[in-house]
């Protein structure tokens, strides 16, 4: 259907959208911060409106849809293992009165792990938003290789992940537990009671398009099971993860959250670990 939206735009240029009709948080957070950190890092080294970019793991595609509508991308081609960017047209809509979404984005569901290379001629950019901290350990360097050999020469691949897993929330539930690195202070058994006796609202902002499919008890055992497959990747190994995948670091930034420790964490784990709660990440090829 990407040749009826280009025809359309052709005859009618894009659709008109108004960023003041946002009222969801999730929505909000996504598509300024998220897209504004996205172009920082990825279009100061490449011209987004020339650029063919890849998204490894494009989420329900806000970030997308705000690369082209706020940052001027001109191709951008989103892949994830969920099919949550299929809500995207009907979230436009509500969001910010857009009747269509740009010719300029494209989707595919894909299994874990599937070979990306070799597919479509070599891109310019890449970028991957809180995505490899939920990718199968085993499949961590294979995929990195493959994301290498989807990249033309010259070409960089943004990473961004944020929390850690050592860090305070790094369990990705505080929208259900406060407490910092309670995920490594209590049972898995406990730390699920916790989540399960959850009663009312979530932040707006961590309630994300997907909760409407699961409802709130559902939604509680999703995000639980999700926690329970993080790979527990710390910065230092994702750095040489993509060393051996073939890349190499432009910039890098590490980001950490002053906070005590307590006590029964200290000496059991690195102190930069318990603190370094996100990594930005600029690497070439």
């Amino acid at each position: 259907m990407n040749w009826m939206r280009r025809w359309q735009e052709r005859l009618w240029g894009m659709a008109p959208w108004d960023g003041k009709r946002i009222t969801d948080e999730w929505f909000r957070a996504h598509f300024e911060y998220a897209a504004d950190v996205v172009n920082h890092w990825v279009g100061g080294a490449l011209d987004l409106r020339t650029s063919r970019l890849l998204n490894f793991g494009c989420g329900d595609g806000i970030t997308d849809l705000a690369l082209v509508l706020r940052h001027g991308a001109t191709g951008i081609h989103g892949v994830d293992i969920r099919q949550e960017y299929r809500k995207l047209p009907r979230i436009a809509r509500e969001q910010l009165g857009m009747s269509r979404i740009p010719s300029a984005l494209t989707f595919e569901t894909i299994q874990p792990g599937t070979p990306l290379a070799g597919r479509q001629a070599p891109v310019d950019g890449i970028m991957s938003w809180s995505t490899f901290e939920h990718v199968d350990r085993g499949q961590l360097l294979p995929i990195l290789k493959d994301l290498h050999a989807c990249l033309r020469p010259g070409g960089v691949f943004f990473i961004q992940i944020e929390p850690l897993f050592y860090s305070p929330y790094g369990s990705h539930l505080r929208r259900y537990d406060e407490v910092p690195w309670h995920h490594l202070l209590v049972s898995e058994e406990a730390l699920w009671e916790i989540i399960r006796a959850h009663e009312g609202p979530i932040d707006a902002a961590e309630t994300d398009f997907g909760f409407a499919d699961f409802g709130p008890e559902g939604y509680k055992r999703f995000v639980f099971n999700e926690y329970r497959a993080l790979n527990r990747l710390t910065a230092d190994e994702l750095v040489g993860l993509t060393a051996e995948a073939g890349f190499h670091v432009i910039r890098q930034e590490r980001r950490s959250l002053q906070m005590e420790i307590p006590e029964a964490l200290r000496g059991k784990y690195p102190p930069e670990w318990l603190l370094n709660n996100e990594i930005f990440l600029l690497l070439g090829r």
